[in-house]
């Protein structure tokens, strides 16, 4: 028993507090899945948590949605749409339903949740399964012997310590005990280093929905000219002057346009909409954030301004100087216009006196703990100019004020950990099989923002494959008792745009979990660990590895003796 670390690192001896088979690091997607996961194959588990509420992004991101393509795929066999991931995190999805965190039914591509009774429903996910929690929490070093990690290094109010493991796993997201152990990794893409950027979403109360409505019905309807000029205007102040709606095509390696599908509002079906309780579908505006910033409503080549939208009050907001241009683009770029959700799901019911909006997204460090505060700065920065700019010109907002900011910034990419097996993108659009598949995941395709802020930068394909996350993705290189979960897995930069949703990382949480605890239980490190053990610990679990036309592999590893 190692009682006291006294590395050079450390102006004091680090008492070791406790011991556990199983620590998890950050309570994310991915880490609280896993932390349930791990109780559940028997294993002692030690949940540690920066924040004071569990859920990452599903709750202090405040990004009003779960699952982001996660629950279902497209696809073109005879399967239809299939469900891909299940076991805990559809457990949990149904226990938020029925606490009216989420509207019933079937997990829509991006399902409406209230994060804060996520948070209760997680507390008691924890408590049931005797999870231990530690709140306020920051795990800032591994403990590391021989090549194995033995344990992390915490503070909190009751100072420093040692928390020993049998495994670790590094749900942090940002990789930061996967590093401080040694593991190697990669951060943004080959050429450049250039990665998706932070957020911070904004959610704006007190709207006047009524009075909106009626200013969006009865806007007018701009001249040739006048359409000319907001285009010309787009481009040069949101785009670096740029033409709107491109992308890199993955498949084909060239720019592409992706046609807009330009839907007049239906104001009676709004209204009805509305007077049933249901989100009404109205465009905003044509660049609201997206994996493409300049997304433009174009048809037949031409430019078709949606009857509903404010970018042309927002543009000349940015031209009388009351927005800051975007921290860390390349080019000297506006935010977008981002306005979206009108009415926003609060406790089983649509709340049509709020809207959601925020940074969408801007570049920084996001392993650095100063840039990361001077980011913070900024979005609340740009976040004020949003919400001035809909109380000062847009009708409905006159008595409007801010609900809720996030107290995350909500972040898309840092560190990738190199594993064992690199996920490639071609891995995805091809939908390949591994021997060691622990998950499944779908219909999003391997994609890149703009990371530089400039329209056209993108990447974009055209997959509806479901893929499969191999076990060894989250094994890293270099040193053992650790494992990955999460966006922090080993993947190229445009894997990741795929592989990140919320759902697929909480599927790769309960894996993980899962595999840590059969690991202390055997006695064998994460990378000696025999996968069909694994595999079949998590179809008893109802995670889902096979598809129909595989019910024989997944007989063969329920039936699987060692």
């Amino acid at each position: 028993m190692i009682e006291v670390f006294a590395g050079n690192k450390y102006c004091a001896p680090l008492k070791v507090a406790k011991k556990y088979d199983v620590v998890v690091v950050g309570s994310g997607p991915a880490g609280c899945i896993a932390a349930v996961s791990a109780r559940r194959n028997g294993a002692s588990v030690l949940l540690v948590e920066r924040e004071g509420s569990l859920g990452g992004m599903m709750t202090g991101g405040s990004i009003n949605g779960i699952g982001i393509n996660g629950y279902r795929a497209e696809t073109v066999s005879e399967i239809g749409r299939p469900i891909v991931v299940d076991g805990i995190s559809m457990e949990l999805f149904r226990r938020l339903q029925a606490a009216e965190g989420a509207p019933q039914g079937d997990p829509m591509v991006r399902h409406p949740i209230d994060s804060q009774i996520m948070v209760h429903v997680l507390d008691e996910m924890m408590e049931e399964a005797n999870v231990d929690v530690l709140f306020h929490t920051s795990a800032f070093d591994a403990l590391v012997e021989d090549g194995k990690v033995k344990g992390v290094a915490i503070v909190n109010k009751s100072g420093a310590q040692l928390i020993l493991a049998g495994v670790v796993i590094d749900a942090s997201a940002d990789g930061d005990i996967a590093a401080a152990a040694g593991a190697p990794f990669e951060y943004g893409r080959p050429q450049d280093g250039r990665h998706h950027g932070g957020s911070l979403d904004l959610r704006i109360g007190g709207v006047n929905i009524e009075r909106f409505i009626e200013y969006l019905e009865n806007q007018p309807i701009l001249t040739e000219e006048e359409r000319a000029e907001l285009e010309a205007d787009r481009s040069r102040l949101l785009g670096a002057g740029r033409e709107p709606n491109t992308a890199i095509s993955l498949e084909e390696g060239k720019p592409v346009v992706r046609e807009f599908n330009v839907v007049p509002t239906d104001w009676e079906q709004v209204k009805k909409d509305i007077s049933e309780g249901k989100q009404p579908r109205i465009h905003l505006t044509s660049t609201g954030g997206g994996p493409f910033p300049g997304r433009a409503p174009i048809k037949d080549g031409k430019y078709v301004p949606l009857p509903a939208g404010l970018d042309k009050e927002w543009i000349e907001y940015i031209k009388e100087g009351k927005v800051p241009p975007l921290m860390g683009a390349a080019a000297h770029v506006y935010p977008p216009p981002r306005f979206y959700s009108v009415g926003v799901f609060k406790h089983g019911k649509v709340r049509f006196d709020q809207l959601q909006s925020g940074v969408y997204e801007c570049w920084f460090d996001q392993t650095s703990g100063e840039e990361i505060s001077k980011a913070l700065m900024f979005m609340r920065k740009v976040n004020k100019a949003y919400f001035s700019f809909l109380k000062e010109r847009i009708p409905g907002f006159e008595d409007a004020y801010i609900h809720q900011e996030a107290t995350m910034v909500g972040t898309r990419e840092s560190r990738r950990i190199v594993g064992e097996y690199t996920i490639h993108e071609e891995d995805l659009l091809t939908g390949k099989e591994f021997d060691d598949v622990i998950a499944k995941g779908g219909p999003r395709s391997p994609d890149a923002h703009s990371v530089t802020g400039r329209w056209g930068d993108g990447v974009t394909s055209t997959n509806k494959h479901v893929w499969n996350i191999p076990y060894r993705a989250l094994v890293p290189k270099n040193v053992d008792n650790l494992l990955v979960a999460g966006r922090c897995i080993s993947a190229t930069t445009l894997a990741l745009g795929a592989l990140r949703d919320q759902a697929t990382c909480m599927t790769m949480g309960e894996a993980a979990g899962a595999a840590a605890a059969l690991s202390a239980k055997l006695g064998v490190t994460p990378r000696e660990l025999d996968v069909k053990l694994l595999q079949k610990a998590l179809l008893k679990q109802k995670v889902i590895l096979f598809l129909e036309n595989e019910k024989e592999k997944e007989k063969a590893i329920l039936h699987y003796q060692p």
